[in-house]
């Protein structure tokens, strides 16, 4: 009889037990599930921003790097960071000026009409770099030792200490894309030409819309074949523009004969009229 009055006590204390087992065993499984379940929304999210990262990364057309070499603590450093850096503002302005420039030299129209795609410069990778220290332009762009079709834009560290600093680095990133996206005829262009089409791109998506004012002095052009070679950067843009105005187009052109060399006779071909004339009549009519 006790043997049996002890299995009755224990009965329950049994039952209770394999209860608290199902009922553990039941959280376990249901952990398990929702563990499972948040695993795979970490995935499809993860899945998703790669996604959306490809996808802008192919809209751009070429990959960016942004790099803060202006020695720490400096004010042009943290601005830079602040500004440019830490909310990605570099970035959007090098696609924002890079799309300026290429509709200007290579219009969709110029590639359906042509049906030469080979016209517009490769660009891969865009490295915009902010030196450690001061320049001798605000701007200096260079071509990559080591790979093809890659481009360092150094910026002055100078440009972000005025009070203009954002038209300033608007405007340097400007000129850094329209050196990037012009051809130089393999080198053999003159530096005064190129640099006088880089200044002239850079002008029209400038804030104030112009080239130069009635109260700038614009010095005479040589009245020579090689009248685009005057070192006054203004007087080069001022010449590209009447050339625009003479034949539109013309900057578009001549980038696009630059590709393959370069030779004195390209600025005859594109304008249709020999190059000596064009200096007589601009100083004639702009002078």
């Amino acid at each position: 009889m006790e043997e049996i009055k002890n299995q009755n006590l224990l009965q329950p204390l049994i039952q209770t037990t394999n209860t608290n087992s199902y009922e553990n065993d039941h959280k376990i499984i249901s952990y398990s599930s929702n563990t499972s379940i948040i695993l795979r929304l970490v995935m499809v999210i993860f899945v998703g921003i790669v996604s959306l990262w490809a996808n802008y990364e192919v809209s751009k057309g070429f990959s960016i790097t942004i790099v803060n070499e202006a020695i720490e603590g400096t004010f042009a450093n943290k601005r830079f960071d602040l500004f440019y850096v830490s909310n990605d503002e570099a970035t959007r302005l090098v696609l924002r000026t890079s799309k300026f420039v290429e509709n200007i030299l290579y219009p969709i129209s110029d590639h359906e009409d042509s049906g030469q795609p080979g016209i517009k410069k490769q660009v891969k990778h865009v490295i915009i770099q902010l030196s450690s220290r001061n320049l001798t332009s605000p701007v200096i762009v260079k071509s990559s030792r080591d790979e093809k079709d890659v481009f360092v834009v150094h910026i002055s560290p100078l440009i972000l200490e005025g009070p203009n600093y954002k038209r300033d680095m608007f405007l340097a990133l400007h000129k850094g894309m329209a050196r990037i996206w012009l051809w130089d005829g393999q080198g053999n262009a003159p530096s005064s030409l190129v640099n006088g089409m880089t200044e002239y791109i850079t002008s029209l998506a400038s804030l104030s819309g112009r080239v130069t004012s009635k109260s700038e002095s614009v010095k005479s052009v040589k009245l020579k074949r090689s009248c685009w070679k005057s070192k006054d950067k203004r007087t080069i843009v001022k010449l590209l523009k009447y050339c625009e105005g003479k034949k539109e187009g013309f900057v578009r052109r001549l980038n696009k004969e630059m590709k393959n060399g370069w030779h004195e006779k390209i600025i005859d071909e594109v304008l249709g009229m020999p190059a000596w004339h064009l200096c007589e009549t601009y100083n004639k009519e702009i002078l």
